[in-house]
């Protein structure tokens, strides 16, 4: 029996260091934790340090701007600023240089494409008038055809007639 009081002891043994680790580690998680959320607090500070420092900033570019005294050392940054907004006002000219090039070759474009409309439109009506006068012209054509025909069937048929009144005429003398 001593065996398994040895066993049973080393088990008691192993399940409190079990015991023990997992304090450490639930101890460890939070320690962990606590850190974590004490650096959002540093981030959220750094943060708003950087709108201060920004407003500082902004408060000496304003007084550089109106001509004021600045400290020597501000002076260079505030040179920089002022030729970024130098640029940004020279490419804001060059978007409306695009703008009006844009809007000038629009206009080109919409005259050029209403002067093609405006011949078309004439040449279809060209074309119309021409297959008109093409088509009167046929139907004068046929009717002078229709015409002739019409002569030489009449033609045909007095000469039918005057043969078989002709022939009528030999058959009555025949008869006497």
């Amino acid at each position: 029996m001593e065996i398994l009081d040895q066993l049973g002891d080393t088990a008691k043994n192993i399940g409190a260091a079990a015991g023990d680790l997992i304090k450490q580690v639930v101890d460890k998680t939070g320690d962990a934790l606590e850190i974590s959320k004490v650096n959002s607090k540093i981030s959220a500070e750094k943060v708003e340090i950087e709108k201060e420092k920004k407003k500082i900033s902004d408060a000496l570019f304003d007084k550089f701007a109106k001509g004021e005294e600045v400290p020597e050392e501000v002076k260079e940054f505030c040179e920089n600023i002022k030729a970024h907004f130098s640029n940004i006002d020279n490419f804001n000219e060059e978007i409306e240089k695009i703008k009006e090039a844009a809007e000038k070759r629009a206009e080109e474009i919409k005259a050029a494409a209403e002067q093609r409309a405006k011949e078309a439109k004439e040449a279809a009506e060209k074309r119309a008038e021409e297959a008109k006068a093409a088509a009167e012209k046929k139907a004068e054509e046929a009717k002078e055809k229709l015409e002739d025909t019409v002569d030489e069937i009449k033609d045909t048929l007095e000469e039918k007639a005057e043969d078989t009144k002709d022939k009528l005429e030999e058959v009555k003398d025949d008869i006497k």
